[in-house]
C-alpha cells in the first residue's frame, strides 16, 4: 500500500515539476498577473 502512495506522491511531483518549468516559459520570474497578460500579446501584435 505505500508503494503505491509514493507512487502518487512522485507523480504529483513530477507534474507540479513540469507545470512550474512550463509557467516559467510563459510568465518568466515574475507572477501572473491579470493586467499584464494580456498586454504582452497586444504587444506583439502591433
Amino acid at each position: 500500500m505505500m508503494k503505491l502512495w509514493n507512487r502518487i506522491k512522485k507523480s504529483f511531483q513530477n507534474y507540479l515539476t513540469r507545470l512550474e518549468k512550463e509557467n516559467k516559459e510563459l510568465f518568466g520570474n515574475e507572477r501572473p498577473n491579470c493586467c499584464t497578460l494580456n498586454r504582452r500579446e497586444e504587444n506583439r501584435r502591433r
